[in-house]
């Protein structure tokens, strides 16, 4: 699109987009459908197709193509697509903000975090989130990393404490790693004797236990994969893949040959249950560092930034003592 066309384009939005326009286009991508459009919104169909019309006047593109299977997005709608559902994402967010402040809060702020993040980071962040004068209101969600950074990147969360790797690197997400975390082999309690009298082995001799490993689409389980691979050796089927630190320890009781990985503070959890034993030394190779990540640009990326000081203080003073 030439630059007096850009030009054009930018004043119409500005002048004449309208929130309501978003509401609309959000619905038809949604269902498709003029006829269950305006039995959704409780509109004729001729209304709703001349807001339709009305807004693709304003992006002066057709956003929709009539096919057998309803209302497509065409290539520009989808964009268009993407930033009405994500403009009323935050007006959502908004009117959750402003009821926390007329409730005498501080605002609101939505934080996940992968359920292997160690328990001294969470409790720097909630101590001091809850420290706070006056108080936010807060909601959690425990997720994989890789969830966790796409609902950061949708702006569904306003940060997340998630483990990094090479791949996740991107510029519209600020990344800071706050700690590194050591490797554990953890193993049923009726293996783990017979194991702990042996010199540590490498993961990849042990493809013939019963493996519970992370989901696959973490960065640990990229991991775990990556050292079978490189031994030559084929990635054992697992008997189960759960982040759940209680499933693990529940199936650990029930498998005798049983064994993962897990960080350390974590596999001291999973042993104190009783239904498994961390063997003593680390393994040699180190898990992918956890951080905090949050959207660039974001109205929480100062609290966000001092999140990550808090976290990082915490498990400095940790490694320390």
């Amino acid at each position: 699109m030439a630059a007096p066309m850009l030009d054009r384009l930018a004043t119409r939005i500005e002048n004449r987009l309208k929130l309501r326009h978003y509401v609309l286009l959000d619905a038809i991508g949604k269902y498709r459908s003029v006829t269950r459009v305006a039995q959704q919104m409780s509109l004729s169909q001729p209304t709703i197709t001349k807001a339709l019309a009305d807004i693709e006047d304003i992006f002066m593109l057709p956003l929709f193509v009539r096919t057998r299977r309803g209302l497509e997005p065409t290539a520009e709608g989808e964009v268009v697509l993407k930033r009405a559902r994500l403009a009323l994402l935050d007006a959502t967010v908004l009117q959750q903000e402003l009821a926390a402040v007329q409730q005498g809060r501080q605002g609101h702020l939505r934080v996940g975090h992968i359920p292997y993040v160690a328990s001294s980071a969470l409790d720097a962040m909630w101590e001091h989130l809850l420290s706070m004068t006056p108080r936010m209101t807060l909601m959690a969600h425990e997720d994989t990393s890789l969830n966790l950074m796409e609902s950061v990147r949708n702006r569904e969360l306003d940060c997340a404490v998630c483990r990094f790797s090479h791949q996740s690197i991107e510029d519209e997400v600020v990344q800071v790693p706050l700690y590194g975390q050591q490797a554990y082999l953890v193993v049923a309690n009726d293996s783990a004797q017979r194991m702990a009298d042996m010199p540590l082995p490498e993961i990849a001799e042990l493809s013939e236990m019963e493996w519970i490993f992370p989901p696959s689409n973490t960065p640990i389980r990229h991991a775990i994969n990556a050292i079978f691979a490189e031994a030559g050796k084929q990635v054992p089927i697992p008997v189960i893949e759960t982040y759940s630190i209680r499933a693990i320890s529940s199936v650990m009781r029930r498998l005798s040959r049983g064994i993962t990985v897990l960080p350390g503070d974590i596999a001291r959890m999973v042993a104190d249950t009783g239904n498994a034993q961390v063997l003593s030394r680390p393994l040699k190779w180190i898990l992918p560092p956890v951080g905090l990540a949050w959207l660039r640009g974001s109205p929480k990326a100062e609290l966000a930034e001092q999140l990550a000081g808090v976290i990082s203080k915490a498990m400095l003073k940790q490694d320390c003592s």
